[in-house]
Formats: structure tokens, sequence, C-alpha cells
């Protein structure tokens, strides 16, 4: 009589491991379906809030950065709510190897638009500098990538602040 209660018993567990194990397999399903509805809705609301004829980046660059140590930058375009962000000490050892930040993603619709940038550091004696550009450029159809570098001029022995499309 034990033997046969054992055995029921061990029956009883299998099923309900194996049924235990499918639920897991779909919950797993489910999840892996839940996250890819979530790229495409993430994507379809990229695509709705910034089209490709209103999508504009911006980027900073720093070559070198023997002459400038960047501690703060305010980016305008046409005057609107200012792009602004400080620098860490981290930061400035990646952008001096190398890295380029995105600072920010914009939607601008075709046509000219005027962008301004004031970026303050310091220069390569520690003196307070801001580097300071205005410049109108022209967005069409396409994505605009726009660049900000600021270059070594070893002939002056400072930085200057220049812009760039990609």
């Amino acid at each position: 009589m034990k033997k046969w209660l054992m055995v029921i018993a061990l029956m009883i567990t299998g099923q309900a491991l194996a049924e235990e194990s499918q639920l897991s397999s779909k919950v797993v399903d489910l999840k892996q379906s839940v996250l890819q509805l979530n790229r495409d809705l993430y994507q379809l609301e990229e695509d709705l809030l910034s089209p490709e004829t209103t999508r504009a980046a911006l980027y900073l660059s720093l070559n070198y950065g023997g002459f400038f140590q960047p501690m703060s930058i305010s980016v305008t375009v046409d005057g609107k709510q200012p792009v602004q962000h400080l620098y860490t000490e981290r930061q400035v050892k990646a952008l001096t190897q190398g890295a380029i930040q995105p600072l920010q993603n914009l939607n601008l619709g075709p046509g000219e638009h005027v962008i301004a940038v004031q970026l303050k550091g310091l220069d390569h004696n520690g003196e307070d500098r801001e580097l300071t550009l205005e410049q109108k450029v022209e967005k069409n159809e396409q994505p605009l990538y726009i660049e900000l570098k600021v270059n070594d001029n070893k002939e002056t022995q400072s930085a200057e602040l220049l812009l760039s499309h990609w």
C-alpha cells in the first residue's frame, strides 16, 4: 500500500514539475514578446516624434585638449531653450582621449537655423577662458548632425571652436 502511495505521489509530482516547466517556458516567451513589442513601440514613437525631416543632433569633440579644458557648455538653437552641460574630470579625460560626446537630439524643421555656443573652461595656463561661436546652418530633408570641435591651434598657442556637419 505504501509503495502504491509513493508511486502515485511521484506521478503527481512529476506531472506538476512538467506543468511548471511548460508554464515557465511560456512566461519566458511572453517576456520576449513584451520586450520586442516595447522596442517596436519605441521605434514608432521616435519616427512619429522625430521624423528624418526634422532630426538633428549635436556632438562635442576635443582634439588633444592641450590648450583648453572644458568646464561647461551652453548651446542655443534659434534662441530657444539652451542645451547645457557641466563637465566632470572623467568626461574631460575621455574627450582628450578622442571621445565624442552626444549633447542633444533636436527637432529642427528644414530651413536656416542659428546655433550659438558658449564653452567655458580653462586654458593651458589655468586661466578662465570662454570660446564662443554663432553660426547659421542649413537643414534640408535629411538628418543633420553637427559636431562642435575644440581644436588646438599651435601657432597661436590657444584653442578655437569650430562647427562641422557630418
